[in-house]
């Protein structure tokens, strides 16, 4: 066990050259810590990466206060033997001014009215949110009147999840949602988006249950938003109203199915109405099949190489870097695939052999 956990630091050490500290609440492990809060404690102010190993048993949520770090998961279905994730029963509240430039990757928030509170008061920028699975609660900013600037949330599955300003005065600045699934929330997922200076909405699918095409956004709340190359399957964008720009986007069986044709909206091109995106599991999405690892890929139909950027609409599967989807089930990190002891049976003072597989996901 010292031999893996040794053989983990190595990895871990490939992305970062601050302290690394481990979190496991499983007793039998020889992790650092047993919640994350105390992980936190621990940090330095300014670089510092916590790594929460998946487990049997849930952990409690934490509060983040003026402290610019990482927190990595080993994400929402990781793609390894031991497919345990990292899944907080309460909430993630992040506090102070110090606190931007802060990354949450690969963790798994489940059933929390408020799963992440962004608090008021002061400006907390920079932050990113890389492949969490954000479960039946909300996202919150505010309610001050701030204005928060460059958040990433990247390769995520929001699941019955909404995200929410909970005042007309918050100001949203260079926020990119990219490569994410947003599924059956009955009504906005996205919810007060009144003042929106390059808010992107690029390369994600919405979609949800059969009984009907509920709205993705909250009506005349959300302005000034630009959505390019998305898909929406039963899930209704035409309620977004005022300077709302769609570039590139295809609907199929909604309430409204020309979305940029409504409520002042902008129809910049390139936008196709009511036809099958024809992934290769869209009759599963059709049903409103709950499954983030749905083979969501075009290999044909109006939706291949249809993007504004070239590519095919909805979710990305680029062969290189990061933007896959089919990787974004697991963190960025490193992670020990298998390990395997080939002679389990030794005599006194002879050698163990042990087989260790490593793999990565872009």
């Amino acid at each position: 066990m010292k031999k893996l956990f040794s053989l983990l630091a190595v990895l871990l050490s490939i992305t970062s050259h601050a302290t690394i500290r481990t979190v496991c609440n499983t007793p039998s492990t020889l992790a650092q810590y047993a919640d994350i809060q105390t992980a936190i404690n621990a940090c330095n102010v300014i670089g510092d990466t916590i790594y929460v190993h998946g487990s049997p048993n849930p952990y409690a949520g934490f509060n983040l206060v003026d402290k610019q770090i990482t927190i990595i998961g080993p994400g929402w279905a990781p793609n390894k033997i031991s497919s345990l994730k990292a899944i907080l029963y309460s909430a993630c509240n992040i506090f102070g001014t110090a606190s931007s430039g802060t990354e949450i990757q690969g963790l798994v928030f489940s059933n929390v009215s408020n799963f992440v509170n962004i608090q008021n008061n002061v400006v907390i920028n920079n932050l990113r949110f890389i492949r969490n699975h954000f479960m039946a609660g909300q996202f919150n900013f505010g309610p001050s009147a701030i204005t928060y600037t460059n958040y990433l949330f990247e390769g995520n599955y929001f699941e019955n999840a909404q995200v929410v300003c909970n005042s007309a005065n918050i100001t949203l600045s260079n926020f990119i949602f990219q490569n994410n699934i947003f599924y059956n929330v009955n009504t906005n997922n996205i919810y007060s988006f009144f003042n929106c200076t390059n808010v992107l909405f690029n390369h994600n699918l919405f979609y949800g249950p059969s009984g009907g095409a509920a709205d993705v956004f909250a009506g005349s709340t959300c302005q000034g938003i630009t959505l390019n190359n998305n898909i929406f399957v039963r899930r209704n964008a035409a309620n977004v109203s005022g300077n709302n720009i769609f570039t590139n986007n295809i609907t199929f069986n909604e309430g409204n199915n020309t979305p940029w044709a409504s409520n002042g909206n902008t129809d910049a091109g390139g936008n196709i109405s009511n036809q099958d995106p024809q992934m290769v599991d869209q009759a599963l999405v059709n049903i409103g099949t709950n499954n983030p690892l749905l083979n969501f890929t075009i290999p044909a139909g109006p939706a291949n190489n249809s993007g504004l950027d070239g590519k095919d609409m909805g979710l990305l599967y680029d062969a290189v870097g990061s933007l896959n989807w089919a990787s974004s089930r697991t963190s960025f990190l490193p992670y020990i695939y298998s390990m395997n002891i080939t002679n389990p049976t030794i005599p006194a003072g002879g050698t163990l052999t042990v087989t260790v597989e490593a793999r990565k996901d872009n």
